[in-house]
């Protein structure tokens, strides 16, 4: 029992952790109003912490599927998976991926020591970006063609509270979370550049600093089935929707943990027992619990839908346009505006390395059909202003995976070498089932049956229109 205090300082005592005793109904007269006010509290707060933790629950579900050996995208820790294809529509790490550059990707722990990755020379290369994510999906960091230009260097990502001395030559990234991951991009012009670019995207590595400093081989840890590293479901939706929800997210903020800023949501957090250094049971739960937070998934789970829907809410020409108020690639503490996107289409990047404006209508309002057939039209002034380049990539919905059509096709790119302008330099994309035909098969984005969308890339874009949401893409017309 406590003892009474008698300090007689003005000072404010600090206030203890409380936590709301297990609530069950019984017959006592305000068992009722104790029982529904416990509700009510997990439920408020349980929403919140479903918002504020979806990206870092799917990022650790998405790692799962990575350390998994018999996934068909399968990495180590700490190392690298240099995909030596393009996506195409077996691609299931995560939704809506590019499919005309090469992905690497990497989980990091950096509790440790930090791990330097190494920049080859990438000479000529139009484009290359290692995004560094934070264990939330923040970008921390963009090392690319924009920022480091062509090479080579080594870019020590380092952890909070680690203050070793880096050896000379070596640039340090700070990373906001204990763990991190690495998306990299290398981008190949035509067919025929794949080798040479594979040859790039395999001079990317990783190393803990120690064997850096050493020169010696590093071996990356065997992660069992077993481990908590793993053992996750792995289906969005199915994950989405479960109480384990939250035991992922105490694994999550344990390991990577949060930002100094959000002490008052650590503490928040802590009265349904979520937060770094707690453990997660649902079976454990008074039924009080229990029913406020099986309804904060619920809820939570259409928010973040919604949100998802509406994550950037200009919409001009059938297409949603980037909007300077809802960030993407790096969130400040706008927690639905980060679990929106991360929905979306997870790891999206900083406007500083590219504007992504998804289409969803047609220039009549309707949703996007694969049973139709649709232009673009171009003008010449209406290319999109880029250092870099354009990409306009097909999507099958509600899946949000390229499609799987007989051509392979799935996107259009102003890298083609083969794309056809008209004399005046405009340009015509034809967005239908079948081929075209002759003169126009270059500018043929396939679709199969069933609603799609559209993902308009400007990588390195040079107009502020772009940016700022003022340049709308051409409307989709159906024909």
């Amino acid at each position: 029992m406590p003892t009474w205090s008698t300090d007689r300082s003005i000072a404010t005592p600090p206030a203890r952790f409380i936590r709301a005793d297990r609530v069950e109904r019984d017959d006592s007269p305000l068992s009722d109003t104790l029982y529904e006010a416990r509700v009510l509290d997990a439920y408020t707060i349980g929403v919140q912490a479903y918002v504020y933790g979806w990206p870092a629950v799917h990022n650790w579900r998405i790692r799962a599927c990575l350390l998994d050996p018999d996934f068909p995208q399968h990495a180590p820790l700490g190392t690298f998976l240099h995909e030596p294809l393009p996506a195409d529509h077996r691609y299931r790490l995560f939704v809506t991926p590019n499919a005309d550059l090469l992905y690497s990707e990497a989980f990091l722990d950096l509790r440790d020591e930090p791990t330097v990755l190494h920049v080859p020379d990438t000479g000529g290369m139009r484009y290359w970006a290692a995004q560094v994510l934070d264990s939330f999906t923040d970008t921390a960091a963009n090392i690319s063609s924009r920022s480091a230009g062509s090479g080579p260097g080594d870019y020590a990502l380092v952890a909070p509270g680690w203050d070793g001395v880096l050896p000379p030559g070596v640039t340090e990234v700070r990373v906001p979370t204990r763990t991190c991951f690495i998306l990299l991009r290398t981008l190949f012009e035509t067919e025929a550049d794949l080798p040479a670019t594979r040859k790039i995207q395999q001079g990317f590595t990783l190393t803990p600093l120690s064997h850096f400093l050493a020169a010696t081989a590093y071996e990356p840890p065997v992660v069992p089935a077993d481990d908590p590293r793993r053992d996750v479901i792995r289906d969005e939706t199915g994950l989405s929707t479960s109480l384990s929800y939250f035991t992922v997210l105490n694994r999550a903020l344990d390991e990577g943990g949060m930002r100094p800023a959000e002490d008052g949501l650590r503490h928040l957090f802590a009265r349904i027992g979520v937060g770094p250094g707690h453990t997660f049971v649902p079976d454990t739960l008074d039924s009080a619990t229990r029913e406020g937070l099986t309804r904060a998934v619920a809820d939570g789970w259409k928010l973040v839908q919604a949100r998802s829907a509406t994550a950037r809410t200009t919409f001009r020409n059938g297409w949603v346009l980037p909007d300077p108020i809802a960030q993407t690639g790096s969130y400040g503490h706008d927690y639905l505006q980060r679990a929106g996107v991360a929905h979306r289409g997870i790891y999206a990047n900083t406007a500083e390395e590219y504007a992504a404006m998804p289409a969803v209508l047609d220039s009549a309002g309707r949703p996007l059909n694969g049973d139709a057939t649709y232009t673009i039209h171009m003008d010449a002034d209406q290319l999109p202003k880029v250092d870099s380049y354009w990409s306009i990539t097909i999507y099958t919905l509600p899946d949000r995976a390229l499609p799987d059509h007989a051509s392979g096709r799935t996107t259009v790119n102003s890298q083609q070498p083969d794309l056809t302008y008209q004399e005046d330099g405009s340009l015509d994309i034809f967005i239908q089932a079948d081929d075209p035909g002759p003169g126009h098969h270059s500018n043929w984005l396939p679709c199969v049956p069933g609603p799609f969308q559209l993902i308009l890339r400007a990588y390195g874009p040079i107009d502020p229109a772009i940016h700022h949401g003022a340049w709308p893409p051409p409307a989709i017309e159906r024909t």
